[in-house]
């Protein structure tokens, strides 16, 4: 049951994180668009086996996505620098 959730959370964040302009580039780095899917997948599996709420989860998704975001806004150009 596990290994389903993780599967399902990873597919559905692959399709988010995957934007077509980085599988455009010649330069395919596929650990870099698998790592983050499986890394947010990993932590909402382990979120359900602790048995988590699902507004908990909805609310964790939106504080991490804001804090990506807000950390994004903030040293985008070093992690544009970092990434290749």
């Amino acid at each position: 049951m596990i290994i389903g959730t993780f599967l399902f959370y990873f597919i559905l964040f692959l399709f988010v994180f995957s934007s077509p302009e980085k599988l455009k580039q010649r330069d395919k780095r596929w650990t870099k668009i698998l790592v983050l899917p499986a890394v947010f997948a990993l932590i909402l599996a382990f979120l359900t086996v602790i048995k988590v709420f699902f507004i908990y989860k909805i609310i964790l998704i939106i504080v991490l996505g804001l804090t990506t975001l807000l950390t994004y806004w903030q040293y985008g150009e070093r992690i544009k620098h970092w990434l290749g």
